[in-house]
This record gives structure tokens, C-alpha cells and sequence, in this order.
């Protein structure tokens, strides 16, 4: 299943992320993945089964092949290559080296919208059971974003997903909403089902909003 998470700035989405990927520990409760609290499983392991794309991803001084390839060190060009497809990270074929080109610390020399598609990449290669998507396609451009939510249509069907939303088009991957508001989940739903009976997700989903008080 994928389940977007949509609310205001400060509304917790990006916390509740870093705490499935334990990149910071709940004070309290517990997250449990397929029965098992998530703080008993080695890191190596939970790292293993769950894979983050972020809004402004990490990138390393490598290549291009070793960013992509670094959960996966095994993995082969050709599948390289279909993860890099998926993500319509194509530029890669007009740098200088192919995938022998190193990017740069944090991928500086890569625009934002290549730097994400590089990240969410690396993603999908991984294969995880559980995907963490945090607004990876932000700062695409609306014809680029098309295709990529069309390819990760697909790439979503095999794992359990949770996706920051913030454009309806994102949200359209998703197989229901939740609706966060001060760190609480305050309704979950279908896109069609919450824009009918929830005025703050129409609120949220509506153009001032995205490009406004969303951000």
C-alpha cells in the first residue's frame, strides 16, 4: 500500500519519516515493521529493508554508478541502468563519463532536479520493502514530474510506501491520504473521499496552498 502524508509546515510529515527510518528514536510508542518493534532490529538490517528519497538528498564526492549503487554495491550496470530510467534520470547518458562521472560533494554540480532524480534512483534500485519518499520530485518540472510519477506507479506496487505530498499529482500515487496536523493524524482517506468531507485537505490541495503555506 501507499499512503501520502499531507499537512502544514511543522506538521511533523518529515519527522515521522526520520522515525521509521530511525535517522531519529521515538520518546515514546513504538514503530513496528511486519510484527517487530523497529529499535530490535540491527541497523544494518532495518537499513536492509527500508530506503528514504529526500527532498534535498545526501550526494557523495563518487561516481555516478557508486551513488546510485550505494546499497546495492553489487548491482549491475543494466540495473543501474533501469533504476536511473525509472527516475527519468536519462542526463546521465550527457555527462561527461556516463556513470563514471563523479558528481562532487552533495552533488553540486548536478541542477536540484537532477540531484533528487540521482536520489530517488538509488531508491529504487535498493528494492526495499518499505519506501520513504519525502517530496523527492519538488524541484522537477511539471513534464519531467509526469513521467516520473508514471514509473514510480509501478516501482511502488512491489513495497509498502509512505509519501510527503504536497501537489495532487503525488498525491495521486497514493492508495490512501493521512492528513497530519500538529504532529497527529487528524484524517485518512482517499484523495476523492477527503477533498468531499475535509476542508483543511482542500485547503491543502488547493494552489494558494501549494504554493504558499505548504512550503
Amino acid at each position: 500500500e501507499t499512503v501520502a502524508l499531507v499537512g502544514g509546515t511543522g506538521s511533523g510529515k518529515t519527522t515521522l519519516l526520520h522515525l521509521i527510518a530511525r535517522l531519529a528514536d521515538a520518546t515514546s510508542g513504538s514503530i513496528t515493521l511486519d510484527g517487530t518493534d523497529i529499535t530490535e532490529l540491527p541497523l544494518t538490517a532495518l537499513r536492509t529493508l527500508v530506503a528514504c528519497a529526500f527532498e534535498d538528498p545526501t550526494l557523495f564526492s563518487v561516481s555516478v554508478r557508486e551513488n546510485v549503487a550505494l546499497g546495492v554495491p553489487d548491482a549491475s550496470d543494466e540495473s543501474i541502468r533501469a533504476a536511473l530510467a525509472a527516475a527519468q534520470a536519462d542526463f546521465v547518458d550527457e555527462l561527461p563519463w556516463g556513470l563514471d562521472t563523479r558528481i562532487g560533494e552533495q552533488g553540486m554540480s548536478l541542477s536540484g532536479g537532477q540531484r533528487q532524480r540521482i536520489a530517488l534512483a538509488r531508491a529504487i534500485l535498493a528494492r526495499p520493502s518499505v519506501l520513504l519518499l519525502d517530496d523527492p520530485l519538488s524541484a522537477l518540472d511539471v513534464h519531467t514530474e509526469a513521467k516520473v510519477t508514471a514509473a514510480l506507479g509501478q516501482v511502488l506496487a512491489s513495497s509498502t510506501a509512505l509519501v510527503v505530498a504536497h501537489r495532487p499529482s503525488t498525491v495521486a500515487l497514493a492508495d490512501r491520504v493521512a492528513v497530519l496536523d500538529h504532529g497527529e493524524i487528524t484524517a485518512i482517506g482517499s484523495h476523492h473521499e477527503l477533498l468531499e468531507s475535509n476542508s483543511r485537505y482542500q485547503f491543502l490541495m488547493s494552489t494558494d496552498a501549494e504554493t504558499g503555506a505548504m512550503r
